[in-house]
């Protein structure tokens, strides 16, 4: 299963789920770091994921939390023939559901580079919720500070442009949605709508987790997760 992370976040963020290596082969994704101007953010993603030198399998199951999200679903939809199955965590598929969120967080990351380190450790709390560990905590935070402002704020502007929920029903792949009943940042509505509008999609609330579940509540997601891949297997 390849994994993609969310927002300004790199692979190691999925450490919490190594249980599921057991059975698994994950493959954590982390973005790079800066998109040239020729592209936004979720072409080159989609380009680098989908070029050889990626040397991911030729199916696979793929995972993408938050911003992650998003580049899944447009993988998916552009790649049909490679995805087996799909987990989309926290997902983002239209702005429409998350837009004051977004303009509040593009205001932010405007702030200076030090203000900016400032405010991580509070968003570092608003997505982790309030059973994240500290170590989570501080991941987050580490991994906030590692992508400079412009790079955040392309990948920010992907998100306002996204609206991929009208082609949703396109998808012809196994769909898990997972949803954290406490996420500030993605409402539970924007799930059910996602879910909604994907053929047969399984819905999944973790009720007191936040925006990011596989770091706050391992346990419980690890077992659903592995329950619906072991459901699907080809």
């Amino acid at each position: 299963m390849v994994c993609l992370p969310g927002l300004g976040a790199s692979g190691r963020s999925f450490a919490p789920m190594e249980p599921l290596a057991q059975a698994w082969n994950l493959l954590l994704w982390t973005p790079p770091l800066k998109t040239p101007a020729t592209h936004t953010p979720l072409q080159w993603n989609l380009s680098v994921l989908n070029h050889p030198e990626a040397g991911l399998p030729e199916r696979f199951a793929l995972m993408g939390s938050s911003y992650g999200s998003l580049l899944s679903i447009a993988y998916a939809l552009e790649h049909p023939q490679r995805v087996k199955a799909l987990v989309l965590v926290s997902p983002v598929a239209s702005v429409r559901k998350i837009r004051r969120l977004a303009l509040t967080l593009s205001t932010l990351v405007r702030a200076p580079r030090p203000l900016a380190y400032v405010f991580a450790p509070t968003v570092a709390r608003v997505m982790g919720g309030r059973w994240l560990p500290a170590e989570g905590r501080a991941e987050i935070v580490r991994e906030a500070r590692r992508i400079s402002p412009l790079e955040l704020m392309r990948r920010l502007r992907d998100i306002l442009a996204a609206d991929f929920l009208h082609r949703l029903q396109e998808l012809r792949v196994p769909t898990l949605v997972i949803e954290g009943g406490r996420d500030l940042l993605v409402p539970p509505a924007a799930a059910r709508d996602v879910a909604a509008h994907v053929p047969g999609a399984r819905l999944e609330f973790l009720e007191a987790a936040s925006h990011l579940p596989y770091m706050s509540h391992p346990e419980a997601f690890n077992e659903r997760v592995s329950d619906f891949l072991s459901r699907h297997p080809d």
